[in-house]
């Protein structure tokens, strides 16, 4: 006999997991624990269901499937529904499973709620387990969450299955193959791209699965594919963010090109409509997908592998030349000069991050002033190592994924950064870390203030007002939830921070006390607002 709990966790176990995350409720949730326990997959309680959502979906993605969440219904489900919502925008796998009441238990009282609404807008897929389907259910969920294009998926739990007997028996369903491209619009494309003399490629992450990358070219990346090529050739232009501000880095590159060549990007990588007016060709690896372009001149359909093989055999006499790329690059280098009044800078911190993490240690980032110097001074070597958030552009993402992502890879070297309003947003993941035994440095730019809204509010003229935060001791906080804590204000304080804390045995949390004018001063130029 196999109960519903049992089978679940069967299913995590057979998909490569050792670890789920969320919060219980006292009934069928702690069945789950307890086959957890009874099978060696942990438990791991987060300080909130959002968290417990974002860490199992980064814990999942390292270990090359979904991960597992758990969250008691009502207003619990709805907490998890935001981590779910974060995931979905990083585009990371997770199962969310959430209690839900008996079948035909529901009524006008406490803790109830329609979750298929509030998941709606996030999640692929959404199933309600019952006794009979219960292995086929949890099969899909997990199925649907780790497809191309990864993200959540919603797994109803009805709360009187805790000792149910479920049906272990499930059927396999065969993922549909990619189709190669249509020869005829490839070859139109081929030919499209052939009479460019001054291409731009713009590299989506599906590129990673399929190889090269033609040569001749400016070449940009998606922020989800940093590192597919390497961001220190000299052909390498910029991350594609695809932002309104009117100086971003990547327009100069699009304004001096004569055609554009978007390969296996995701069409959600960008955070504004396509609004540059020159001839696009756009390979993309299935049909349902979107479009990075909106609208392409030419699209083809279809595995990319065939597509580059034919494209890097093109013979461009010209092409986007480097000593251009390397002028534009330098047209903006004044935006991202340390300040030389600065005691400590955030381009301090990036710098002698990037030094002292191997190039395939794992960086995780996310919203602020911060992630648009991260971006331009940080350059990705190694594909599938730099997790900066994209269109999200999320606050609270940093310390969750950094903790799945270290339960995932103990023995991986990695980094998190984030700033001090992102960071109170995950106080309690502070203790999580402490108890999971999660050791990874965690850098806290810490300058007083939601820096980057301050700066906008600024920016428009409006008065300072409602967006100073008290200077936190985050290294104090540490300490108090069993962490190690250190303060720092100098270049040389973090450096010896930081290479302590990449070796010890329980994370550390270093508070970088930033020169906060600095730091705001330098929001408008770095995201391309002003020149």
């Amino acid at each position: 006999m196999h109960t519903v709990p049992e089978i679940l966790i069967e299913r995590a176990q057979a998909e490569g997991l050792g670890h789920f995350f969320g919060l219980p409720s006292s009934g069928v949730l702690l069945e789950l624990l307890e086959a957890g326990r009874r099978c060696g997959v942990d438990f791991v309680s987060s300080a909130h269901e959002s968290s417990g959502a974002i860490s199992a979906a980064y814990y999942g993605y390292f270990k090359g499937c979904a991960g597992l969440a758990i969250g008691i219904q009502g207003p619990g489900a709805g907490n998890m529904a935001s981590g779910a919502v974060n995931a979905q925008y990083e585009r990371k796998p997770v199962v969310c499973v959430c209690e839900c009441p008996a079948a035909g238990d529901y009524g006008n009282w406490g803790q109830q709620g329609d979750h298929r609404a509030m998941f709606k807008s996030a999640v692929r897929a959404r199933w309600r387990i019952d006794a009979e389907n219960t292995a086929q259910a949890a099969y899909e969920a997990f199925r649907q969450a780790g497809q191309l294009r990864l993200g959540p998926v919603l797994l109803e739990l009805p709360r009187n299955l805790g000792q149910s007997e479920g049906n272990a028996t499930w059927t396999p369903v065969a993922d549909v193959p990619l189709t190669d491209p249509d020869p005829r619009a490839l070859d139109a494309l081929v030919e499209m791209v052939a009479s460019f003399r001054r291409p731009v490629i713009i590299a989506g992450d599906d590129v990673r699965r399929a190889g090269l990358i033609p040569q001749l070219a400016a070449v940009l990346v998606t922020m989800d594919a940093r590192g597919v090529y390497d961001e220190t050739d000299p052909r390498f232009g910029c991350v594609y963010i695809g932002t309104q501000p009117p100086h971003a880095l990547y327009r100069s590159f699009l304004q001096e090109a004569d055609g554009v060549l978007i390969v296996g990007a995701d069409g959600r990588m960008k955070e504004a409509r396509w609004d540059v007016d020159v001839p696009v060709a756009e390979l993309v690896v299935a049909a349902e997908f979107p479009a990075l372009s909106d609208a392409p001149w030419l699209r083809v359909d279809g595995c990319l592998a065939p597509s580059l093989a034919r494209l890097a055999a093109l013979d461009n006499e010209k092409g986007f030349p480097v000593e251009q790329i390397a002028e534009l690059r330098r047209g903006v280098h004044s935006r991202f000069v340390r300040p030389a009044e600065a005691r400590l800078a955030v381009n301090d911190l990036i710098a002698i991050a990037r030094e002292q993490l191997p190039a395939d240690g794992l960086v995780f980032a996310e919203t602020g002033v911060f992630q648009s110097i991260l971006e331009h001074s940080w350059p990705v070597r190694v594909p599938d190592t730099f997790f900066g958030s994209t269109v999200g552009r999320t606050m609270g993402l940093t310390i969750p994924a950094l903790l799945g992502a270290r339960l995932a890879c103990p023995q991986r070297p990695m980094l998190g950064f984030t700033t001090d309003g992102s960071a109170l947003m995950r106080l309690g993941d502070l203790e999580t870390m402490a108890r999971a035994g999660a050791a990874a440095p965690l850098i806290v730019a810490n300058d007083g203030a939601l820096g980057t809204i301050r700066a906008q509010q600024r920016y428009k003229g409006l008065d300072d007002y409602g967006l100073a935060l008290s200077m936190v001791d985050f290294a104090a906080v540490a300490q108090a939830v069993g962490l190690h804590g250190v303060r720092v204000d100098t270049p040389e304080g973090f450096a010896v921070a930081l290479r302590e804390a990449l070796v010890a045995e329980r994370a550390t949390v270093i508070d970088a006390r930033v020169d906060p004018q600095a730091y705001r001063d330098s929001f408008m130029a770095t995201t391309g607002i002003v020149p």
